[in-house]
């Protein structure tokens, strides 16, 4: 099917239609005072739209301004996740052979529990890690995936760090090692099994590990995409891959709902929601990436059989990024490419408003909140951008070190995670209010960075 080209007189039409569908906010979004999120449960939040609400930060800081800084053992690129006051992420000591989930105080970062997970620690790419996937929180505990040649395992906790089970997945092959997040749909885990080899994507029983439907997936290369829970009337969980493109799967049963396959290369971001679109890019390390977003259907085919949904357009290697996933601002959507070029776009219909160089390179996702895009450089300089019709760099920040982590914020605070510490920056005054602190626990953090 050819992409849909869009005349100006149908370029109103479908702005209009776009902001319409975007206007509509998830079921899935916990939202406190004025829209800012309470929670935010798993990579990039809420639906992984990066969506910080509107309070607003600082534009630039220094190492006095933090918070608190706490320290991690380890390294690691898990992003941070919040739930009722406490931040999850994991770490993992190579040379010892272990991994660690962590849980701090949101408050005053001191560390409430941490657990240690003994295992093989083996080669990965530069730019990964052994701890790269992201920990999801939900109601009945705290889920993270860790995988090695032989076996790609889930691992489940209580709130309170107490171990509830663990499920043994299979292989996961890979050059690159592992780095995929599992996401949450009702009651099951969804963990993708993307492979360089026999593939699948798996639910799992939240509570206690058993494995409640597996969709078999065709093998190109491994894949790293988490995947995007859409609650809607039909609650729909979309995949992307390069042997299948992207897919809409029923959360439920695992049934593909509808299909296109449009990928030439590797996924390394995640799909996104935009108005009535999922979109995502696919690429490799040579650049030659592509963005393709196609629109969601109004319903399943009457018959129940996978059917292909329209290409509403598609973008090539001049703005498409690699690693970092778009993040969607209304009616602009922000591609923030690995080489610290931003590209804004209409996320109605990929027309090109405006370009600018930041610098650096990113393995980080922008999100945006309080009328910026911010995101982290690969050196660890948090970079904010102005969410607007206009290029502006507001301001540069150091966080002292690496950092391929996408932050997080809750209730007038961010998170930051550089690839041994946390960091808290607060909103400007009066932008946070609101925001309760909860008991302490363990050894305190460094508070203002001291």
């Amino acid at each position: 099917m050819t992409p849909a080209t869009v005349s100006i007189a149908g370029g109103h039409v479908a702005a209009a239609l776009f902001l319409l569908a975007a206007a509509a906010p998830s079921a899935a979004a916990d939202l406190g005072q004025a829209g800012n999120p309470t929670d935010w449960p798993r990579w990039r939040g809420h639906a992984a739209a990066g969506a910080g609400g509107p309070q607003r930060f600082p534009h630039a800081w220094t190492a006095g301004d933090w918070a608190w800084e706490a320290d991690l053992p380890g390294k690691g690129h898990a992003s941070p996740v919040v739930w009722k006051q406490r931040i999850y992420t994991a770490s993992a000591d190579e040379a010892a052979a272990k991994r660690f989930v962590s849980c701090h105080d949101a408050a005053d970062g001191r560390l409430v529990w941490r657990r240690e997970i003994a295992g093989p620690i083996e080669p990965h790419h530069a730019q990964n890690s052994s701890a790269s996937g992201s920990v999801t929180v939900a109601d009945t505990g705290v889920y993270w995936l860790w995988a090695t040649k032989d076996q790609l395992r889930a691992e489940a906790f209580s709130h309170d760090g107490a171990p509830l089970w663990h499920a043994d997945l299979g292989a996961f092959a890979s050059e690159h090692g592992f780095g995929a997040s599992a996401a949450v749909w009702g009651g099951l885990l969804i963990v993708p099994i993307e492979h360089d080899g026999p593939s699948a994507v798996v639910a799992l029983d939240l509570k206690t590990g058993r494995e409640i439907w597996r969709l078999p997936r065709e093998t190109a290369r491994a894949a790293y995409s988490t995947p995007l829970v859409i609650d809607a009337d039909d609650d729909l969980v979309v995949l992307a891959s390069m042997a299948h493109g992207l897919t809409g799967v029923d959360p439920a049963t695992g049934r593909v709902v509808w299909e296109r396959r449009v990928f030439p290369r590797r996924t390394v971001s995640s799909p996104v929601q935009a108005g009535p679109l999922v979109l995502c890019t696919c690429g490799e390390g040579g650049g030659d990436n592509t963005l393709v977003a196609v629109r969601l259907p109004a319903a399943a085919a009457a018959s129940g059989s996978p059917f292909e949904p329209e290409v509403a357009y598609q973008l090539d290697r001049s703005v498409a990024p690699y690693v970092p996933t778009p993040v969607c601002s209304g009616e602009r959507l922000y591609l923030w490419g690995d080489r610290g070029v931003v590209t804004c776009v209409g996320a109605a219909d990929g027309t090109v408003l405006w370009r600018g160089r930041v610098g650096g390179t990113f393995s980080a996702s922008p999100i945006v909140v309080g009328g910026t895009v911010i995101n982290v450089s690969a050196d660890g300089e948090v970079v904010v951008i102005a969410d607007g019709p206009e290029f502006a760099v507001l301001g540069r920040s150091p966080l002292g070190d690496e950092c391929r982590s996408t932050p997080a914020v809750v209730e007038g605070r961010m998170f930051f995670r550089s690839v041994g510490r946390l960091h808290a920056i607060d909103a400007v005054s009066g932008a946070g209010a609101g925001r309760s602190a909860a008991p302490a626990a363990g050894p305190a953090a460094s508070p203002r960075g001291s």
